[in-house]
């Protein structure tokens, strides 16, 4: 008996002994498995952090780019000018900010991505604008090149124009100018008798014609003479009478009003001498003017 209970205390024993021994070898399997889970679940969230984070320096280098990008953009128009600038400072800020944003946070992330798409669109948006711009302007400047060509061409022809007027102009002032011919002086002396004698010269008689000119302005001629002595002075009479050559006022020995009718008309203007003092011996010169112009030359010797 003692015998039989012995072995059931031992076989109860062994039963326990092998229900432990399950019951660890479970929790150790157990253990194991959650384990193995635990370390699987790790890994993914370290593999996922390490993606998160590379996404996250991936998508600060394409805002950098795309600021970069924006950078470059160039333009002369002043309104497109400006919203380029307001991105640039956009794209500033969304680096600054996502910089601080953590790579957990991937509601954040996404919408930084979209606001990348965003710019990106944008930026296209700019770059067609400004190649429009560009475009234009090409076509205005190659425009205004014409413009400006048929400008200087025209210049040029009316240059032309009014150096022939202004050639032709001159030749008809020339041309209009009324020549004094025939021209002869004579001097007297106090009785009107003809001398040469300087000491009893008292009257010059100058004698000339205006010539025929079909083109020059007819009606009242004033024809002024200067005679000049030996020593270049201007014999005048009383005050120091002048008139209008070549833009300066110059004096003249006598003057007298001609009407003149296209043809030739002759006349003849005289000098007074009412000087006591002799008139010098040597040659005297007499210089006709009409009309602003010096139309003839004469000279007389006197002994």
């Amino acid at each position: 008996m003692d015998n039989i209970k012995e072995f059931n205390t031992a076989d109860g024993n062994n039963k326990i002994h092998k229900i432990i021994i399950g019951v660890l070898i479970a929790i150790i399997v157990g253990f194991g498995v959650l384990f193995y889970m635990q370390q699987q679940k790790t890994k993914k969230i370290i593999t996922d952090l390490n993606t998160a984070t590379e996404e996250k320096v991936e998508l600060t280098k394409d805002f950098e780019d795309l600021q970069q990008d924006f950078d470059y953009l160039e333009t002369s128009n002043d309104s497109l000018s400006v919203q380029v600038e307001q991105q640039k400072e956009k794209i500033a800020q969304l680096i600054t900010n996502l910089r601080k944003t953590k790579v957990q946070n991937r509601a954040e992330i996404q919408k930084y991505k979209k606001e990348l798409k965003t710019l990106r669109n944008i930026m296209k948006g700019f770059i067609h604008q400004i190649d429009s711009l560009n475009t234009l302007n090409i076509e205005l400047t190659a425009q205004n090149k014409q413009i400006r060509n048929k400008y200087e061409s025209a210049q040029q022809k009316n240059k032309q124009l009014a150096e022939k007027y202004g050639e032709a102009a001159d030749k008809v002032k020339k041309a209009s100018v009324i020549k004094a011919i025939n021209i002869s002086v004579i001097s007297y002396n106090h009785k009107g008798k003809t001398t040469y004698k300087a000491k009893k010269v008292k009257r010059f008689a100058v004698k000339f014609a205006l010539d025929e000119n079909v083109i020059a302005p007819t009606g009242t001629k004033k024809v002024y003479l200067r005679i000049t002595n030996p020593d270049e002075h201007i014999l005048i009479e009383n005050n120091q009478p002048v008139f209008s050559y070549e833009g300066e006022e110059i004096a003249y020995s006598a003057v007298r009003e001609i009407e003149y009718d296209g043809t030739v008309t002759n006349a003849t203007v005289y000098f007074e001498y009412n000087e006591e003092t002799p008139l010098m011996q040597g040659k005297y010169s007499v210089d006709i003017f009409c009309d602003g112009a010096m139309i003839g030359t004469s000279s007389v010797t006197l002994k």
